[in-house]
């Protein structure tokens, strides 16, 4: 089902995908995220259909032994609404066999509200620790979210591990003491 994108022209298939889905200060340039498919750590996987086009898309970061962070997730806007998203989320969550962790914005309108209710009705837990999201571009400023995590809420300690793996890897940033 998830086919690991590797070469140039599949990255150019697959990029609108995540343009279309994401707003500019949740979406690195796509140089930059074209650069990551040579990142270990970074898998960028895309899911075809029926008639071979691809119609979405998981980047996610093997951080640990134990956890994978889904950084992006999106289904082409003329595939939703119909439970593919739901049917590939649960998927990933399962192929990929580790603790499940993403950034999600607060509940502070419907749209936010329903992306939030997405992720539970998929097994997703809210787990309300104060978090930053670091720039992904340049001209930005840190944008508090929340992670949601699967199949299990965090404490602290591991609410702490997953925010230091996530910093580390994915944002090349480390916290001050």
């Amino acid at each position: 089902m998830f086919q690991r994108i590797k070469t140039k022209a599949d990255f150019e298939e697959i990029f609108p995908i995540l343009e279309e889905a994401f707003p500019v200060t949740e979406l690195r340039e796509k140089e930059e995220q074209e650069a990551l498919l040579e990142e270990k750590p970074y898998g960028l996987y895309g899911v075809r259909n029926e008639a071979g086009k691809f119609c979405a898309v998981v980047a996610a970061w093997d951080l640990a032994e134990d956890i994978i962070f889904i950084e992006h997730f999106a289904v082409e806007k003329n595939s939703r609404n119909g439970g593919i998203g739901g049917k590939i989320l649960d998927a990933f969550t399962d192929w990929c066999g580790k603790n499940v962790v993403l950034e999600v914005e607060l509940p502070e309108d419907d749209l936010k509200k329903r992306r939030i209710d997405f992720y539970k009705r998929h097994g997703f837990v809210w787990n309300d620790y104060f978090y930053l999201q670091r720039p992904l571009r340049k001209e930005q400023s840190p944008m508090p979210l929340r992670l949601m995590t699967k199949p299990m809420p965090l404490d602290e300690e591991n609410f702490t591990r997953y925010k230091t793996c996530i910093y580390h890897m994915v944002y090349q940033y480390v916290e001050e003491e």
